[in-house]
């Protein structure tokens, strides 16, 4: 029982950084209709940004969450315009090809930079509480608030203001949002800029619990793909439960099947993807509602 009760609280706790971590990728997808596929080097440029903050001036990696999300959002507004932007109205080849270039320049840039080698970000909540046999992490509890409360302040944002109900509208229809006066250009620069900016915070979350190297973020990736096609586009709430569900079946397979490790979980994953894209493709939680809708 403690055992199940273990895995339970790892998965759980594995599945709050997959939500946070797939938020970026899902809302570009549902907005823009562009799959980012350098979306795990963001989260990988987020990890390192967090690592030198803690190297260079010992700072808590929470901390970093500052600096990480202005200077993302900056970066991202600037890419979106200069390149995404681009490639929007071009067939969807043409911006996976573009976004996976960009993957590959980001972390071999990385690694040129700071090479292969595992880095470790050290963190002040780190530990773990004990309820009988059963052990709660510190850093990876601080993890799961942050992720809640980033998508918390993501769905207010969304469905209570003026902008997130033009980024709503946006993904609902661009046509006629253009008409009822939406500036489609300044919405997908916007939404981009907010998405890079809780990417790279995941990146901050994931670096206190995984090693960071320039290589992490092609795995990432796909789990975010797999995420988003399970929960629907832009979906906040499928995004939480999505990841949560992702989480259980890596850790419990990972738990109950010896010598295999977390491979099968995601191969399981992806089995589970094939199902929902066969019988519910808008997935199990549709997608971003236009504004007004309930």
């Amino acid at each position: 029982m403690d055992q199940f009760l273990q895995a339970m609280i790892n998965g759980i706790m594995l599945g709050g950084f997959y939500a946070a971590m797939v938020l970026g990728f899902s809302i570009i997808w549902g907005v823009m209709g562009v799959i980012n596929l350098a979306h795990g080097e963001f989260i990988m440029a987020g990890a390192y940004f967090t690592w030198m903050m803690n190297r260079e001036y010992g700072w808590e990696p929470f901390l970093a969450l500052i600096v990480i999300l202005p200077v993302f959002f900056v970066a991202g507004y600037i890419l979106q315009r200069i390149l995404i932007n681009r490639v929007i109205e071009r067939p969807h080849l043409i911006s996976l090809l573009v976004t996976f270039g960009l993957s590959i320049i980001i972390a071999n840039v990385y690694k040129l930079a700071y090479t292969g080698t595992p880095r470790t970000v050290e963190s002040a909540f780190s530990g773990f509480w004990r309820a009988g046999e059963v052990t709660i992490p510190i850093t990876r509890s601080y993890v799961v608030v942050a992720a809640l409360t980033m998508m918390a302040a993501l769905h207010l944002f969304l469905q209570y203001t003026r902008l997130g109900k033009s980024i709503r509208a946006a993904a609902q229809n661009r046509e006629a949002a253009q008409i009822v006066g939406i500036e489609i250009g300044r919405v997908y620069a916007i939404t981009f800029a907010i998405c890079i900016a809780l990417t790279g915070a995941a990146g901050m979350l994931a670096s206190p619990t995984q090693a960071v190297f320039p290589f992490m973020g092609a795995p990432l990736t796909l789990k975010a793909f797999a995420i988003t096609a399970m929960s629907g586009l832009g979906s906040i709430p499928g995004a939480l439960m999505g990841g949560v569900v992702l989480g259980l079946i890596e850790v419990f397979i990972a738990t109950y099947v010896p010598g295999i490790g977390t491979n099968l979980g995601i191969v399981a994953s992806f089995v589970i993807l094939v199902v929902v894209l066969v019988t519910r493709p808008q997935g199990l939680f549709g997608g971003l509602k236009p504004a007004g809708a309930l």
